[in-house]
């Protein structure tokens, strides 16, 4: 993606989607609108949930230790985002776009505050 000049901004979503989206948004003086319907979610992930009585969604959005990269493209920078992924070799879900309100939202998942989630390594215990 930067070689390829295909993405502005990116981020490591090691301590979690939630705090990733915050992040991004955050430095860039923007919102973000994700569909919770296109969160991959493992099934295996779900399962676990589902015996442990936690919401699978909320745990995905919270969670960290997630090796994966949050990024954005501009609509002006799509095609040079094609054949980077065309080059890539790895999965790539599109689970969102970023909006001009400031707000963060997850679509699909009522009661789910994304502002509020995430590790967070200076919060005191």
């Amino acid at each position: 993606l930067s070689r390829a000049a295909a993405s502005r901004a990116a981020i490591d979503l090691s301590d979690g989607l939630a705090d990733g989206v915050r992040r991004l948004a955050e430095a860039a003086g923007c919102g973000m609108r994700l569909d919770a319907a296109a969160l991959p979610i493992d099934p295996a992930a779900r399962a676990v949930c589902a015996a442990l009585g936690i919401d699978p969604m909320a745990a995905s959005v919270a969670g960290g230790d997630d090796y994966e990269l949050l990024f954005t493209v501009p609509a002006r920078l799509r095609g040079r985002f094609r054949a980077a992924r065309a080059n890539m070799g790895t999965l790539v879900t599109r689970i969102g776009v970023v909006t001009a309100e400031s707000s963060l939202t997850l679509e699909g998942a009522e009661g789910i505050d994304l502002r509020t989630l995430g590790f967070d390594h200076f919060q005191s215990r």
